[in-house]
């Protein structure tokens, strides 16, 4: 199987470009903004060995929710002499399956599909990473030129 990105939301200069009206942003406008979501598609193969691309949608959460989502799932103490904030092994499918949209995945598929045999590293590090990439992308700092 492979995850390969299918649709990732423009940084904040190509949406400015793209624009054909750029508006005053208002506290109203703001609050109304509808969260990110993120699709891409994860490629196998069907019982005949011919490829199949499956799509699947995650949809952030909110920043309190990510940082209480992390404090669930403390680090083992193998992980803390390793500096780690999180338990990896429960952190992963908990954030995987509260994102998840389309398909709707429970904790436990989540874990599943996290410790299949089936999946490589990889690939379920990629559900991981996609997870991830949809609740903390969106912050586009340009680094001044200091020439």
């Amino acid at each position: 199987m492979e995850i390969t990105e299918h649709d990732q939301h423009d940084t904040v200069a190509e949406v400015a470009a793209k624009a054909v009206a750029k508006k005053t942003a208002t506290f109203d406008a703001l609050i109304r903004k509808p969260k990110r979501v993120l699709e891409f598609t994860v490629t196998t193969q069907d019982e005949g060995g011919d490829p199949v691309a499956l799509q699947m949608k995650f949809q952030a959460m909110g920043g309190k929710d990510y940082d209480k989502l992390i404090e669930a799932h403390p680090p083992t103490a193998a992980q803390k002499r390793q500096n780690a904030s999180f338990n990896i092994d429960t952190f992963a499918p908990a954030l995987i399956s509260a994102v998840s949209l389309e398909p709707r995945l429970t904790v436990e598929q989540a874990e599943q599909l996290w410790v299949s045999p089936d999946w490589s590293g990889g690939e379920a590090s990629s559900l991981y990473l996609n997870a991830q990439r949809v609740c903390n992308s969106g912050l586009d700092v340009p680094f001044n030129d200091r020439g």
